[in-house]
């Protein structure tokens, strides 16, 4: 059964989060934000031109499928950004979805 926290609950949770190395409340309604912004767009991305959900140029092809397949969300980023995020996975130093363009402005073509 699940209960309202109270703010303190939350904070001291959202703190021994981030003492383990974990995502706190606050970046992880960041990222469900993010996802929720890339997901609404995905379904729409054929519908017309647009620039990159990632990092916001306009350098997309006009035709989704010649660009680079995100591997962080089903939806499709230019293709700097798709090698980017290849480096990043041999790396291992993901970037968050919040720190797309789509999840950071509001005006975003939704």
């Amino acid at each position: 059964m699940s209960r309202d926290w109270t703010p303190e609950e939350l904070q001291a949770a959202s703190d021994a989060m981030e003492r383990a190395g974990q995502m706190g409340y606050k970046e992880f309604t960041a990222e469900v934000e993010a996802i929720d912004k890339i997901v609404r767009f995905a379904r729409r991305q054929r519908d017309f031109r647009f620039p990159c959900p990632r990092c916001g140029c306009w350098v997309m092809d006009k035709d989704p499928i010649r660009n680079a397949l995100s591997r962080r969300a089903k939806v499709y980023i230019c293709n700097r950004c798709g090698t980017e995020e290849a480096l990043e996975d041999f790396t291992g130093q993901r970037e968050p979805l919040s720190t797309w363009d789509i999840a950071q402005k509001e005006n975003w073509p939704l």
